[in-house]
C-alpha cells in the first residue's frame, strides 16, 4: 500500500487535467478483459510482495486519474486468491488510503467543497457498514465462487463507466 500513495497523488493531480471520458473507457475495456480472463482460469499473476507493489501502484495512480477505486483494485486482490473476508478486509483498507491522499490532493487543487466532503462521509458510513455485513455473512462463502461473482461484477460496473 506505501507505494500507491505518492502514485494516488500524481493521479489525483492529473485527474485535474486529464480528458476523463477517455481515461475511463480504456480502464473500462481493460478491466473486462481482465475480468473475463480471470472468469476463464487464463490469469494469475505470482503470488509474490512484488505483484502487490505493482498493483498497488497501477491501481493508485489509475485511482488518483480517474477517482474511482473498486474495479481497478479489485482486479489486482483478485489475483492473490484471498478468502472472502481477507479480499474485503484488504479491498477495504486499500481504499481508505487512497480516498484519503485524493481528499487532500483534490483539496488543495479547489476541487473539493462541503457538499463533495459531506456526501464522501456518508458513502464512506455506507462502506464500512456494508463491509461489516458483508464480513459476518461470507465467512464461509466458496472463494472460487466469490470471486467468480466479484469478477462479474467488474465487467457490469466497467461497462456502466464505459457506457455512462
Amino acid at each position: 500500500m506505501l507505494p500507491s500513495i505518492p502514485l494516488t497523488a500524481l493521479g489525483a493531480y492529473g485527474f485535474s487535467i486529464a480528458p476523463k471520458n477517455i481515461m475511463t473507457i480504456i480502464v473500462g475495456f481493460a478491466l473486462i478483459l481482465f475480468a473475463i480472463q480471470k472468469l476463464r482460469g487464463k490469469l494469475h499473476f505470482p503470488q509474490h510482495p512484488a505483484t502487490m507493489v505493482v498493483g498497488g501502484c497501477v491501481t493508485g495512480f489509475i485511482n488518483g486519474m480517474l477517482s474511482i477505486s473498486g474495479p481497478l483494485s479489485s482486479a489486482v486482490f483478485l489475483t492473490l486468491d484471498l478468502s472472502p473476508v481477507s479480499y474485503i478486509a484488504s479491498e477495504a483498507t486499500a481504499a481508505t488510503v487512497m480516498h484519503v491522499v485524493k481528499i487532500v490532493v483534490y483539496g488543495k487543487l479547489n476541487l473539493v467543497n462541503e457538499q463533495i466532503i459531506i456526501a464522501g462521509l456518508g458513502i464512506a458510513v455506507a462502506m464500512t457498514v456494508g463491509n461489516y455485513l458483508a464480513m459476518r455473512f461470507i465467512k464461509n462463502v466458496d472463494k472460487k465462487k466469490y470471486q467468480k461473482v466479484v469478477a462479474s461484477c467488474m465487467v457490469l460496473l466497467s461497462l456502466f463507466l464505459i457506457f455512462s
